[in-house]
């Protein structure tokens, strides 16, 4: 808790904005409102993207398009899934606000780190199976990626 003198109290309530909004746990919330820190969109690949909406952050299964994504592992015996963050509000990616996510497995194997907008991220699989997901930065976000022989 804050303790502050009645000459600081606007410095403290600013403070104290600022801690409430930065979250428990990291940069829930976080958005990018710097547009230069959102990417030219990428070129999309149905067969390896999983697209982030807009307003995903306040979606749980809807955040993720498609969700659940299937991919398979072929002959070559690698699947590979691309997380693409199309959670821009406001515009285009030059002077949209673009909401951060970071995507993780569940099994803590593997993390996109913090993606801006039209930010992208990969991960092969190697192995059939279902593999949940969810953004650290927004835990209600959840997915789910079936992975067949």
């Amino acid at each position: 808790m804050l303790a502050c003198s009645a000459r600081d109290v606007l410095r403290c309530s600013a403070l104290a904005f600022a801690l409430a909004l930065a979250g428990c746990g990291g940069d829930s919330g976080t958005s990018v409102t710097n547009p230069t820190n959102n990417q030219p969109p990428p070129t999309q690949n149905a067969n390896t993207d999983i697209t982030i909406v807009q307003g995903a952050q306040t979606k749980t299964t809807a955040a993720f398009s498609p969700n659940p994504k299937t991919v398979s592992l072929g002959t070559s015996g690698t699947a590979t899934v691309r997380w693409v963050n199309a959670d821009i509000i406001g515009g285009d990616y030059t002077n949209g606000t673009a909401t951060v996510h970071n995507i993780a497995l569940d099994d803590g194997s593997y993390s996109t780190g913090n993606l801006a907008g039209n930010a992208t991220a990969s991960h092969d699989f190697t192995q059939a199976g279902t593999y949940p997901f969810h953004c650290q930065n927004h835990p209600n976000m959840v997915g789910t990626i079936e992975v067949t022989p």
